[in-house]
């Protein structure tokens, strides 16, 4: 579960999203001559706060270390990252969505955790199943009725046909594009607010990810199509025979005929047949995501205070201000939050940071 740590991702998103503003900051951990841990972060400075943070933040899913079996348990490695931590001179560090039992838990495992909602990313384990028929026949009666019913629905527009393109392939950056765009005409639509996809440059820095096709792996974009006409797509990673689900998005004309949960189930059924491990629709847990999945990791937001501004960041804004400000925020209506989209920028700041 590294793919937010890999070369790739760090490498494309520093080249779209670096500034003075937002500076890399990657702590390499040795013993003698030889690496046992990279740490990629990133210092912010926004608000009259320094952050030191996930590199990536607001786009990453996980925030982790890279790390060799056994590094965590040498108390000289984890003392050098409290070091490197603290020559950063920020006012706070904050890892948001540490995967429990993982290497960067274990060496951050003295930190407090913030006090917020219960987190955990939802997981489809594909290693029971043998093929995508087999996964489809140990589906519930309900489960295969709604699947085949969807289908039934859709077809009725014309043929279906699934695809899985691959950087370099024909349509792959357009593909992105829409992909992008039917995900904030969603977001409008709900009256949801996004910091990532709000960010400039956000489909450059996408398009710019790489992936092999003959290796399966890196990023893919998943397309359902009804005759000629895109109807759904999901772009994902695949890391390791670990898929990401990171980005799902329909035509929202046809919303009431479901086509993005056809679009996930074909998805898991070309996961199956290349020989995926894992089908993950990665944090914020969701009634739909407990539908799709058959396994959870919990997560956790860790804070460590390194000046007063960080004293009063990790006692009061992560754990009370910020959590009251997201939350009756989420409650006004669809309507009013229309009302209030010239704030958009700035409400999106206020609850990531």
């Amino acid at each position: 579960m590294s793919y937010f740590q890999s070369f790739d991702w760090c490498r494309s998103w520093v080249a779209e999203f670096s500034t003075e503003a937002t500076e890399p900051y990657v702590i390499t951990l040795w013993r003698d001559e030889v690496l046992l841990a990279i740490v990629p972060l990133v210092v912010t400075r926004k608000g009259g706060i320094a952050r030191l943070v996930t590199l990536g933040e607001a786009h990453a899913q996980y925030c982790g270390a890279l790390a060799v079996a056994g590094a965590t348990s040498y108390p000289d490695v984890v003392e050098a990252l409290r070091l490197a931590v603290r020559a950063s001179r920020t006012d706070v560090w904050v890892q948001r969505c540490v995967i429990e039992g993982s290497a960067l838990d274990r060496m951050i495992a003295t930190i407090a955790r913030v006090r917020e909602e219960p987190n955990q990313s939802s997981v489809l384990d594909l290693t029971p199943y043998v093929s995508a028929d087999a996964y489809f026949e140990r589906l519930g009666k309900l489960q295969k009725r709604n699947r085949n019913r969807r289908r039934n629905h859709l077809a009725r527009l014309g043929d279906l046909s699934f695809e899985m393109v691959f950087p370099g392939d024909a349509g792959f950056d357009g593909l992105v594009e829409q992909a992008v765009n039917w995900k904030r005409e969603w977001l409008a639509q709900t009256g949801r607010r996004s910091v990532g996809f709000s960010a400039q440059g956000y489909a450059a820095f996408l398009k710019r990810l790489p992936g092999d096709s003959d290796q399966r792996s890196g990023a893919c974009i998943s397309v359902l199509r009804v005759g000629d006409r895109v109807v759904a797509l999901e772009l994902g990673f695949l890391h390791y025979r670990h898929y990401y689900a990171y980005i799902g998005s329909f035509d929202w004309s046809l919303r009431e005929l479901s086509p993005g949960k056809v679009q996930m189930e074909m998805t898991v059924g070309w996961l199956i047949e290349q020989g995926a491990r894992a089908y993950d629709l990665l944090v914020n847990p969701a009634d739909y995501k407990n539908s799709w999945t058959n396994s959870a990791h919990a997560v956790a937001t860790r804070a460590k205070p390194l000046s007063w501004k960080g004293r009063v960041y990790t006692g009061y804004w992560l754990p009370t201000v910020r959590p009251f400000v997201k939350r009756h925020y989420e409650r006004l209506p669809v309507l009013m939050q229309k009302w209030t989209n010239f704030l958009q920028g700035s409400v999106c700041l206020l609850l990531y940071v």
